[in-house]
């Protein structure tokens, strides 16, 4: 049934055991910024893939097609599960102009598929007041307790569409040392960490976008 499922990043704590903190799941990021017609940033349009041990769990025991896939109404189901426990976790989306942060309004155009290995979640976060083409924002991606790593995937991770006209991303990675250093942290520190920790903050995936 739908409604034992787990939040897409919620796995029992038992599963992990005694092990050293680490990420429990892992999330391939490609993301659009969408820009409108009149130049102004509507929204950001996310595609999330999980990764194949996850995937593996959220599926297990649900409804599948006779050749084994998901069928369509366990994704649309799981894809609706997925986008209500987010909401609790501000979708891992945060959105700056200068020090003002950018609000979004909640998501549309949510589904879920899958390739035969991996789940990927695809969503769009409306800005709530669509910022100015001209200036410069950032927009981050991570979970601040690290419970979940999100990595840009290799090849466009984030992309302009729309009118985007003359402006310009750059993207920052985080830092792969910082990445190493967190597999050593006790497994007491890592539980220890309270939802408004900032500690996944080094390990965020920034674009910075700016419009002349």
């Amino acid at each position: 049934m739908i409604q034992r499922l787990l939040a897409i990043f919620v796995v029992l704590t038992a599963l992990t055991g005694g092990a050293t903190a680490h990420p429990h799941v892992w999330v391939e990021v490609q993301s659009e910024l969408d820009y409108a017609p009149d130049g102004r940033l509507s929204g950001v349009r996310h595609h999330w893939k999980f990764d194949e041990a996850f995937s593996t769990y959220a599926l297990q025991g649900l409804e599948t097609t006779p050749d084994g896939k998901p069928s369509e109404k366990t994704l649309k189901e799981l894809a609706q599960v997925n986008i209500d426990s987010l909401h609790e976790f501000d979708f891992f989306t945060y959105a700056k102009r200068g020090k003002q942060d950018i609000k979004f309004l909640p998501p549309k155009d949510y589904s879920l598929t899958y390739d035969g290995t991996a789940l990927t979640l695809h969503f769009t976060l409306p800005f709530a007041d669509p910022p100015a083409k001209k200036g410069e924002m950032s927009l981050d991606v991570y979970d601040p307790t690290y419970f979940v790593a999100f990595q840009l995937a290799d090849d466009d991770p984030v992309t302009l569409a729309g009118d985007a006209g003359s402006c310009a991303l750059t993207l920052h990675r985080p830092d792969p040392a910082a990445t190493g250093s967190s597999t050593t942290l006790s497994e007491g520190f890592f539980n220890a960490l309270t939802s408004a920790s900032q500690f996944g903050s080094q390990f965020a995936n920034r674009v910075t976008v700016k419009c002349s």
